[in-house]
């Protein structure tokens, strides 16, 4: 069987790809993963992939590169992705083929139906028909996907309420849909031990003062704009918090500009791509995600895992992760004012904070480790090939 992803960039759906692929029983599976060559990386996100890419080998995962297969729409290159995929499935003849992410999946499940394979699976890790383009272009897109529902025999949401989204908006009926969440290294994120006040000298952020902190690329869907614009009101009733951004993009130089504009340059820091997430998120304080879409938020698995409490944004599969009052507070997306009053809320009640942390991480045991997304996305295959061939 192939996976195929267009980024292994070591975002959220690249993580959930390589930890899938190299967790396959091998006693039942040929492995084989299937990715593009996504321009431009950052130097972390061209580390990352390196390294992935040489762990699937090691670990036996036959790993293929198709060039002309990127995250853009470029009519020209997907039609090359789509015939140099097409030949590699005719070559490869797999029994299964499991698309991930939106661009992946258009491009992948066409080559899939065109060879003949089988079993087609396609996991979105979310959906972009809200939140990224303007009206028409969603609609088209929502036709698009509609479509090739019909040549899928499985499509995976992260959590039930994108199944619900899809069945809403038409995609498909909800006999198409399965929900696998989304698995992280629980046992790794368990473990992490860090001294607070050695993490904050390190990172170089104030010794005094609450630590707000959020991780992710830095690009619109994730709303990090709005983080920035409601931290001049928290800022007001805690002037020592601090606010700190992990990740990279191309929104960097943008996301500067606006703390400058907003008088808080001295009270945010970028700190970048970094390799020490665990131990940044258990420094924190408080996490906050005001993502305008998201498919799960695997990153509020990480943070709940080493007992952050969270403020998050009430779009796509965030509200089945976070437990709105026990575990974290949900708020409206694009909203800086009720983000504000949620961050403030729980900066003002030390023993609430410890409380939705502590709920936090025993609302994700068990539920969102590696080993049980593994085992389920096995089943699922399993079950689809037993319905197309019963004979077998």
């Amino acid at each position: 069987m192939l996976h195929l992803i267009t980024r292994m960039d070591g975002g959220g759906s690249a993580r959930n790809t390589f930890l899938t692929a190299i967790g396959h029983d091998r006693k039942q599976f040929r492995v084989g993963l299937i990715h593009g060559r996504p321009v431009p990386l950052t130097a972390e996100e061209a580390a990352v992939m390196k390294a992935d890419l040489k762990l699937l080998s090691q670990a036996g995962v036959r790993v293929f590169e198709v060039p002309a297969l990127v995250r853009e729409v470029r009519p020209i290159l997907d039609a090359r992705a789509t015939v140099a995929l097409w030949r590699l499935l005719c070559r490869e003849r797999p029994a299964l083929v499991h698309t991930h992410t939106s661009k992946a999946g258009v491009v992948g499940r066409l080559a899939a139906w065109l060879a003949r394979v089988p079993v087609v699976i396609h996991t979105p890790h979310g959906h972009i028909f809200y939140g990224y383009y303007g009206a028409a272009a969603s609609a088209l897109i929502r036709l698009v996907e509609r479509l090739l529902a019909k040549i899928t025999d499985r499509i995976v949401t992260l959590t039930d309420r994108g199944a619900e989204e899809h069945v809403r908006l038409h995609i498909a009926g909800m006999e198409k849909f399965v929900t696998i969440h989304s698995g992280i290294d629980l046992a790794h994120f368990r473990s992490v031990q860090v001294d607070p006040a050695v993490k904050r000298k390190e990172l170089g952020l104030p010794p005094d003062g609450a630590i707000v902190g959020t991780v992710g690329r830095l690009v619109p869907i994730k709303g990090l704009e709005w983080l920035l614009k409601a931290a001049p009101q928290v800022l007001a009733q805690f002037p020592q918090a601090c606010f700190v951004i992990i990740g990279d993009g191309p929104l960097l130089g943008e996301l500067r500009q606006l703390t400058s504009k907003l008088g808080i340059g001295l009270r945010v820091v970028f700190l970048g791509a970094r390799e020490d997430v665990p131990e940044c998120l258990a420094a924190l304080d408080l996490f906050v995600l005001p993502s305008l879409n998201e498919g799960m938020g695997r990153v509020l698995l990480e943070a709940m895992a080493v007992g952050c409490p969270v403020v998050a944004t009430r779009v796509g599969g965030i509200p089945d992760i976070v437990a709105d009052g026990t575990t974290g507070l949900l708020v409206p997306p694009r909203d800086e004012r009720a983000l504000a009053e949620a961050i403030l809320t729980l900066l003002r009640d030390r023993s609430r904070r410890a409380a939705y942390g502590e709920a936090a991480r025993r609302h994700i045991d068990g539920r969102f480790d590696v080993e049980t997304m593994v085992r389920s996305v096995e089943r699922l295959y399993d079950e689809v090939w037993r319905e197309k061939h019963p004979a077998t």
